[in-house]
């Protein structure tokens, strides 16, 4: 493969664009994270739940039916329930000191990222990302807004689309494999349920 070639192939990898639902937490660059989202006891627990038990759902619903039923199911669910009673232990006792990444609707390629906030951010605005790919693969990135638009009439807030404008190689790498990966099984779905 030439070296045209093989430049052209990473382009288009980094362009392939998926709607998912993945865990981010994000601020304005030099700006100290902020302090948690949830208002409430109850959604404080919602959030540390879905934190916690979304790698683990996601690794059994990809695995193959007979390794579902492995020993390693009861051990990792009891793990979880573990870390999720620290986490929500901590929480009581110091809520402002526990900051987590909330499960939000993202397009994400390799290039970058678009997703709703009730934050306001404005064109240029340099964002710290951190976001978490299933089973539990977190990416820490610098992004630019490119485009701020109004979110959609029933919604508050807007729509933020950025690029990543600081990310390591291993990182991105990592991203472009979950968007194919995603892809291919979408389509593959798709495929089987017109059959």
């Amino acid at each position: 493969m030439g070296k045209n070639t093989a430049s052209q192939s990473d382009e288009r990898r980094d362009l392939v664009r998926i709607d998912d639902k993945l865990l981010l937490e994000y601020n304005l660059v030099g700006e100290a994270p902020q302090a948690p989202r949830c208002e409430t006891e109850q959604q404080t627990d919602e959030a540390i739940a879905a934190f916690i038990a979304r790698p683990t759902t996601e690794l059994f619903a990809g695995a193959a039916a007979n390794e579902t039923e492995t020993v390693l199911r009861p051990w990792l669910t009891k793990l979880d329930w573990v870390m999720a009673l620290v986490l929500k232990t901590l929480a009581k006792m110091s809520p402002q000191a526990l900051a987590m990444p909330r499960l939000t609707d993202v397009n994400v390629s390799g290039g970058g990222l678009s997703f709703a906030t009730e934050r306001l951010v404005k064109k240029h605005d340099q964002l710290e990302i951190r976001l978490i790919l299933p089973p539990f693969v977190p990416i820490l990135a610098t992004v630019e807004v490119i485009r701020v638009a109004p979110a959609k009439p029933e919604a508050t807030g807007q729509i933020v689309a950025t690029r990543f404008a600081s990310i390591r190689s291993e990182d991105r790498e990592c991203l472009i494999r979950h968007v194919l990966k995603v892809q291919a099984e979408r389509l593959r779905s798709r495929r089987l349920s017109s059959v």
